[in-house]
């Protein structure tokens, strides 16, 4: 069974409001959906953790079944789309980096926050004062 933080317990209730009305706005206007059909469709992504809509650079993930390694929480630092379809860029705790597609970061990580980037605009560790 899959678990994912629900996005409002990462950023908040303002923000994941936001969130949503942004992704609404998307879909009225790149899909041409109706407003109230769209703001329910945002709603679900945002509330069964479609990955593909919630998964941002900035963002820490938490390795859901823990493996001892050290390396349970990874940082989200970037996209690329070249490479067997939409992959996720992430550092983990130990300077490590790898490439994960967003269907493995859905299956064996659960966002864990979404923190400020830094003053370069760019994604940084820590989420409240732990890393």
């Amino acid at each position: 069974m899959t678990t994912n933080t629900r996005i409002d317990l990462a950023v908040g209730q303002a923000r994941a409001a936001e969130l949503v009305g942004l992704y609404r706005d998307r879909l009225t206007e790149q899909d041409r959906l109706p407003a109230d059909r769209a703001l329910r469709l945002a709603c679900q992504a945002y509330a069964d953790g479609y990955v593909y809509v919630t998964a941002a650079p900035g963002q820490v993930w938490e390795r859901k079944e823990k493996q001892g390694t050290g390396a349970d929480l990874l940082l989200l630092l970037s996209f690329d789309q070249a490479w067997e379809g939409r992959a996720a860029l992430c550092e983990f705790e130990d300077g490590e980096h790898e490439e994960l597609l967003l269907e493995e970061l859905r299956e064996r990580y659960a966002l864990r926050c979404w923190p400020a980037a830094d003053a370069d605009g760019a994604p940084s560790w820590p989420c409240s004062g732990e890393h």
